[in-house]
């Protein structure tokens, strides 16, 4: 017993990493069986796939680790607590071994069936007898830990030879030289060229010619197969969404098929509805990347008029601050007040799994009834919201219901100086009563806001007293995305086919997927000849208004005109130039999206000056005017705030160059003057 006792005090070890090898673990030696000494480690038992892959990437002698054999204690058997009782044990093995199939190789009884293939191709470069294995043991005494015991770290055969790999010289010129199987990434790739209709020659055609101009095969995915990528195709091609006529039964299905991409799942019952979060091994990789001391976004409500149950999206935002969704929660209609811990407890414990040190810094919402105050119980973060949807509904509506531009613009104005005031803490629902009098000619619009806005708008002015507003360059990226995701998921010539949610789970794991991974696929432009309105990307409004010089920007009046880009021969008129409402006649502002032309005399006129401050700004002041009237009891947090103070005006300052400088200076001025 002293060996288990000395097993587990040993530290469980979880690299921050995506994915880890030996090199990156602290290995014990302790006495085992036969006298031998055992090389070990304790590892989070969820990582082990993770260390599985870390090994089976080593440079030195790339390969990959197979299940050799495996034993697991059913789960409803009746066992005792023991020390050294084991839950779970699974050999795994390098690929390479542990047959030897070359010539004058052992081979072992149990595998004597083998016959010799004519072509050296094949076996013969698989199974070389390789002796690396470890051995992974999930203990009763710790269910969450792994235990490794890796006494074969060497890719050598019983000889203590190199048998593949690099330092072999008889694996030169075959396939022995690299890893048995292609990379997760190529495979990534060829799975999501083919979900978006790529064909398979054009596949092969890019990727020899990507090889070529390499200088020939420098890996094992240089050596990618046509036969592969048909394999791959012709699976895509038959496989069917509806694994049971039952909606209900096909889901239940779906889930044993893809336990890898449920991260959460509550079946109908008599006290909770129907719940499922979906998260591929992929987006995990995203949400740890672009979370990680940065902004987790929320879309709370797709599809609600159209999918049997609507999907709610968590996206982080990349290097160009554009959306990548993370995470898919499937709820019911009338379940989308449920209670929000149990899926969103299970996402935060998966990703601190897989790296411990990872912590957003915010959570936008775009609801004010979501619930805040488990996101920050679970998050442990500051919590934003967005009125991208309010802006977009009431601008919408307006181009709808009011046939003026005049009328439109004033209408605008006056709303967003109603919010403005809000977010200072001085508006309320009288300002909006007095807003419907002053406008009541506008019937039709005024209508449509007493009977959808009204009811809602308590809520909302809370929301906008109490928590920051998340900036223009956040909303333009979440619209953005749900756009995107308009576009590529309701696209089905059979609407009938919207009411079931097996096809919704399978599209989003496969097809959605896909075009957001070649969203960030550095060379989706080689493919351009197939792209489809579904590959609709590019950048966000926000980043396309930082491509506008100053010399397409012409004041006239009240209104500015903004040379279109594309045809140089339109102009398009923005009324409420330098401020967030504003209103454009291009297209996309018509449909009350948030268009690069508004941004762009937004941009232009605080460079100028006179630009008005934006609402996350005036909020800003607001907080650090209020922590600058603390007593002198608290003048620590006095003399904290003003150094943060400073330092975030100078990273603005530095980030943004004279068009940061003059807007916070100016705005730190008055906040001078009215503290």
């Amino acid at each position: 017993m002293a060996r288990w006792d000395e097993i587990l005090s040993l530290p469980v070890q979880n690299p921050p990493t995506l994915e880890f090898s030996a090199f990156d673990l602290i290995w014990s030696k302790i006495e085992g069986h036969r006298d031998n000494m055992d090389r070990l480690a304790l590892v989070p038992f969820a990582r082990v796939d993770d260390f599985v892959r870390g090994e089976s990437n080593n440079k030195d002698c790339p390969t990959r680790f197979h299940v050799e054999a495996r034993r697991r204690r059913p789960p409803k058997m009746p066992y005792k607590p023991k020390v050294d009782g084991i839950l779970e044990y699974i050999l795994y093995w390098c690929s390479f071994g542990p047959d030897d199939h070359r010539k004058g190789g052992v081979v072992r009884p149990s595998r004597s069936t083998y016959i010799p293939k004519k072509k050296s191709a094949g076996r013969p470069n698989t199974k070389r007898g390789c002796t690396c294995h470890f051995i992974v043991k999930r203990l009763i005494a710790e269910p969450s830990v792994a235990l490794i015991i890796y006494n074969q770290d060497k890719h050598v055969d019983k000889k203590g030879l190199p048998c593949h790999g690099p330092q072999d010289k008889k694996s030169v010129g075959t396939r022995a030289m690299y890893a048995p199987f292609i990379s997760e990434d190529l495979r990534l790739r060829v799975l999501s060229l083919l979900h978006v209709g790529i064909p398979v020659e054009t596949i092969m055609q890019r990727h020899n010619e990507s090889v070529e101009k390499q200088g020939g095969v420098c890996n094992r995915d240089d050596l990618l197969t046509h036969r592969y990528v048909r394999i791959q195709e012709r699976n895509i091609r038959r496989s069917n969404f509806e694994l049971d006529e039952d909606d209900d039964v096909s889901i239940g299905l779906w889930v044993e098929r893809n336990q890898n991409h449920v991260f959460f799942y509550e079946d109908y019952s008599d006290n909770d509805p129907f719940c499922l979060g979906i998260q591929t091994e992929w987006q995990l990789q995203q949400m740890i990347r672009f979370g990680n001391g940065r902004l987790l976004g929320f879309d709370s409500s797709f599809g609600v008029n159209k999918l049997k149950c609507p999907i709610q999206s968590l996206v982080v935002f990349n290097s160009e601050n554009k959306a990548i969704p993370v995470a898919w929660i499937i709820t019911p209609v009338f379940s989308r007040s449920i209670d929000i811990h149990k899926w969103m407890r299970a996402l935060f414990n998966r990703v601190r799994t897989k790296d411990p040190t990872w912590k957003l810094a915010g959570f936008i919402i775009d609801d004010p009834l979501f619930d805040i105050r488990t996101i920050r119980e679970v998050f442990q973060c500051s919590v934003l919201i967005s009125f991208w949807r309010v802006r977009h509904a009431w601008h919408k509506n307006l181009m709808k219901r009011c046939l003026d531009m005049e009328t439109r613009a004033k209408l605008s104005k006056t709303l967003g100086q109603i919010v403005k005031e809000m977010c200072k803490g001085c508006g309320n629902v009288e300002s909006f009563d007095k807003f419907m009098e002053d406008f009541k000619e506008c019937r039709d619009f005024m209508d449509y806001f007493k009977a959808i806005w009204c009811p809602r708008m308590g809520p909302w002015i809370d929301a906008f007293k109490t928590l920051p507003v998340s900036s223009q360059e956040t909303s333009s990226a979440l619209e953005f995305h749900h756009n995107q995701l308009k576009i590529r998921l309701l696209n089905e010539p059979d609407p009938f086919i919207y009411k079931r949610v097996d096809w919704l789970l399978d599209k989003l794991a496969t097809k959605i997927q896909a075009y957001f991974w070649l969203d960030e696929y550095e060379g989706k432009d080689d493919f351009s000849r197939y792209w489809k309105d579904e590959w609709t990307s590019g950048l966000t409004a926000w980043r396309k208004s930082r491509a506008i010089p100053d010399t397409d920007v012409l004041t006239e009046g009240q209104t500015v005109k903004v040379v279109d880009q594309k045809d140089r021969e339109i102009a398009h008129v923005v009324w409420n130039p330098g401020t967030e409402f504003g209103i454009c006649s291009c297209g996309w502002g018509q449909k009350g999206n948030l268009c690069e032309h508004v941004f762009k005399v937004v941009w232009y006129f605080r460079e100028k000056g006179s630009g008005s401050p934006s609402v996350s700004l005036l909020q800003f002041n607001r907080g650090l005017i209020d922590m600058l009237k603390c007593p002198p009891a608290n003048s620590f947090i006095r003399d904290h705030a003003v150094s943060l103070a400073v330092w975030v005006n100078e990273q603005l300052r530095g980030q943004f160059g004279k068009s940061g400088r003059g807007e916070m200076v100016n705005s730190c001025t008055r906040m001078v003057v009215d503290s």
